[in-house]
């Protein structure tokens, strides 16, 4: 088979692990070897692992090796990156003879090469003992290049294919997972439900959700699939414990490739996993431990990797919001104290305080109606220069409209930093995210994407009041009136998007309808928004920062005759720009 006919067969879009045997398989047959190994990088840990080995007969050993950089013939080669070849590997010193006696096979011969995708290292290729009791020589060192060559480009499209499919896996599953947390009731029917997902996507056979209990000592198995039920028992832990106990205690997540040679592993749990690879994450909100996801026995039986951890990370993380969530509404409803207790997780909400960027001048005013608001505010940095600032108001207030609050943020904070760049690709995401989730509630927005490097706002509303807008020495408002629909109520919106420039002095004033609804003398009314600008035109003429002109609103409005409160959530945010 000529060079030009594998290289065909390797950028034909396989799966990960179909390449990783055939490269090996056609390195091997290439140099007419007895056997052939392939070892990549694990990035994060650094070190090189070999998930299978083509031995003398052609047969795939399947098994997970993890190889030290530096260590042996590919750590030397990884470290150093260059080639090796070597004519006997018993007289050289970098050669492990620990391999052969744990493998019982004899190597002789040894050609190992670095794979490279431009100047990036992803591992390493070797072949052993030529057919015949043959050498290897120059020739076929040029072969195996020419061949890695074309594999590490493979390989890395591979990878990135892999990559993507499970982000959309991943972006799937907590789709239909937030459409089945508001629906089921019982939260042990949904902890299998969850797990089943969880193991259909992560490809894998087993696994085991745990919840602390309320002294926080013991983790209680909620849900478990490939564990016979007589061994179920065993599974129940005390924090601290084998390594579900250990994740608990510790909170941090674990990727095993060796269960059986790991420390934390007990032993007599009364059966044996079929494959010895496992990942587990922690379950945490709100800085909350809730309790353990472990996942082994990967279908292909290869070992998990780190994209099969975050992707459990991720799935874990909106797990624990959601079960926080589940149990915080059973109890409320058993409790009046918890009503306390659900205002302090809508706190977290909130930003503990305004963020400090150079170049601007943040001030914000929250006073929830009730315990339980459905306004809220955050905001994202993006880099040095940019900061996303977000504000919302969900219908209705209490309880309903902070728990969708709480979904609201939650979702806000898995985008990645690009889409916080755009104000209409976030509104949209929203909207998509949201749409059917509401239970007949809605959700007004406005968010912009601040750039100080060049002196602008980029911003998008979805049926929120307009904010204003004030140039330095010019005493009218402007209102910033982008188009947009309510968020959550029809699928598929775009958002407007506009930029205008922010110099120094130039103030932008975000506020929620809370801020025109007052009691006097028992009735409701609604300011009109003229009179408010005019209010806020003579403010601003007497109060120079931002905090200024909050209190100096707040308390003329309080100071208007007859004042009873307000009626509804308000939230009110000024940013000047420096």
């Amino acid at each position: 088979m000529s060079l030009t006919h594998v290289s065909g067969i390797l950028n034909s879009h396989l799966d990960i692990y179909q390449l990783m045997s055939l490269i090996m398989l056609y390195a091997k047959d290439l140099l007419e070897a007895e056997a052939s190994s392939l070892f990549l990088l694990e990035k994060e840990d650094n070190f090189l692992y070999c998930e299978v080995a083509i031995g003398e007969k052609g047969e795939s050993i399947q098994q997970y090796a993890r190889l030290e950089i530096g260590s042996g013939i590919a750590g030397w080669v990884a470290k150093e990156r260059k080639s090796v070849i070597l004519e006997d590997a018993y007289t050289d010193d970098r050669f492990d003879k620990a391999w052969d006696t744990k493998s019982g096979f004899r190597t002789k011969s040894i050609i190992c090469v670095p794979l490279f995708v431009k100047d990036q290292m992803i591992g390493t290729l070797e072949v052993m003992n030529k057919v015949g009791n043959r050498t290897f020589n120059k020739f076929d060192l040029d072969l195996l290049l020419t061949l890695a060559e074309n594999a590490a480009v493979a390989i890395t499209n591979a990878q990135q294919q892999d990559n993507l499919n499970k982000r959309l896996l991943e972006l799937s599953l907590l789709y239909e997972f937030e459409k089945k947390i508001t629906s089921e009731k019982d939260h042990r029917k949904l902890g299998y439900w969850v797990l089943d997902k969880i193991l259909e996507y992560l490809e894998a056979k087993s696994g085991t959700i745990y919840l602390l209990d309320d002294k926080l000592e013991n983790l209680t198995v909620l849900a478990a699939r490939g564990v016979p039920d007589n061994a179920l028992d065993n599974l129940n832990l005390k924090v601290g414990e084998g390594i579900a106990g250990w994740v608990a205690k510790e909170r941090k997540k674990l990727l095993i490739q060796n269960l059986e040679s790991d420390f934390r592993y007990k032993q007599d749990l009364g059966f044996k996993f079929e494959a010895n690879s496992l990942i587990t994450v922690p379950l945490i909100s709100d800085k909350e431990m809730l309790g353990v996801i472990s996942i082994n026995n990967k279908n292909s039986g290869f070992a998990f990797n780190h994209n099969d951890l975050h992707m459990l990370e991720a799935i874990s993380y909106r797990l624990a919001i959601s079960f926080q969530n589940y149990f915080l509404f059973k109890k409320i409803k058993e409790s009046e104290k918890e009503k306390e207790r659900a205002f302090r997780v809508m706190r977290e909400v909130l930003p503990a305080k305004n963020p400090e960027i150079n170049g601007l001048s943040i001030a914000t005013e929250y006073i929830p109606y009730d315990q339980l608001g459905g306004d809220f505010y955050q905001f994202y940095p993006i880099e040095d220069n940019k900061i996303g600032i977000f504000i919302a108001d969900i219908s209705g207030h209490g309880l309903s409209a902070s728990l969708l609050a709480l979904m609201a943020h939650s979702m806000l904070s898995t985008f990645d930093n690009l889409v916080y760049t755009s104000p209409g690709v976030l509104l949209s995401g929203l909207n998509s995210f949201l749409y059917n989730r509401m239970a007949g509630n809605f959700l007004t927005a406005f968010y912009a994407c601040i750039d100080t490097e060049k002196n602008t706002i980029t911003y998008s509303n979805a049926g929120h009041p307009f904010p204003y807008f004030k140039k330095k020495n010019e005493d009218h408002f402007t209102e910033l009136n982008t188009k947009g629909k309510l968020i959550g109520v029809m699928p598929q919106l775009i958002y407007e998007e506009n930029t205008i420039p922010f110099n120094e002095g130039d103030k932008l004033i975000l506020y929620t309808d809370g801020l025109l609804e007052t009691s006097m003398n028992g009735y409701k009314i609604e300011q009109e928004e003229n009179r408010f600008m005019d209010n806020l035109i003579e403010i601003c003429k007497t109060s120079s920062s931002p905090k200024q002109i909050i209190q100096s609103t707040i308390k003329s409005i309080k100071s208007f005759p007859g004042f009873q409160g307000f009626q509804d959530d308000v939230t009110y945010l000024i940013i000047e720009r420096k």
